[in-house]
């Protein structure tokens, strides 16, 4: 096989294991996993000064609809004037340092789950209801999940880091959704395709005109 067929081989094997990675086809999470996990949650929450118990019955609601399959979290978020720490946290009141520390710490480990924000967007301003003003946020956000599986986990890293307290340190008020795609205009697939395809295919064509 001659050196730029193995590189598009190569191109091939890398795109497929991607895909595989990325997902978006699982198992369900089962009523016994789902609670093994929840209380873990429960137990770290306890540790590093739990938010709201009713997180955890949300987490619980999201699994019972578990399909194994992706689908987006549509966040509505309205911030604090100053962010509000549990008693004792080695953090100042400033909520846009609080979101910030959520943010490096969401971050990594949405990525590291194959999920990742499809959208952030500034609220800019009330349409429908026009005098809407308790329907004002701050950010809207979307977010691709692999799994609810995915999503569960990340929770329980989060919670035993602590990174989680910033979240809510920084947010007065949110409004968190689950959605299905019906279709979408997010070609990550295709993306990665096009890329993958590129390179090898640039790489291959360099190799072949490469002088003997």
């Amino acid at each position: 096989m001659t050196p730029s067929r193995i590189i598009l081989l190569l191109s091939a094997l890398l795109y497929l294991a991607f895909l595989l990675w990325y997902g978006g086809s699982g198992t369900p999470l089962t009523p016994e996993e789902t609670e093994a996990v929840l209380a873990r949650i429960e137990a770290n929450q306890s540790a590093h000064s739990a938010h709201d118990g009713d997180l955890l019955e949300s987490f619980r609601v999201l699994a019972s609809q578990d399909d194994g399959d992706e689908f987006y979290m549509l966040n509505l978020m309205r911030y604090r004037q100053k962010a509000l720490y549990p008693p004792g946290a080695p953090y100042d009141d400033d909520a846009q340092a609080a979101a910030d520390r959520y943010g490096r710490a969401v971050l990594p480990a949405l990525l590291a789950r194959g999920s990742h924000p499809i959208l952030m967007a500034h609220y800019a301003g009330p349409f429908i209801p026009p005098d809407a003003s308790k329907g004002t946020w701050d950010q809207v956000g979307i977010v691709r999940y692999r799994s609810r599986r995915d999503m569960l986990d990340m929770a329980l890293d989060l919670s035993a880091s602590g990174g989680g307290e910033h979240k809510w340190a920084s947010i007065e008020e949110t409004i968190v959704m689950p959605v299905a795609p019906i279709f979408d205009f997010v070609f990550v697939r295709g993306f990665m395709a096009v890329v993958f395809g590129v390179v090898g295919g640039g790489l291959a064509f360099g190799l072949r005109r490469r002088p003997a």
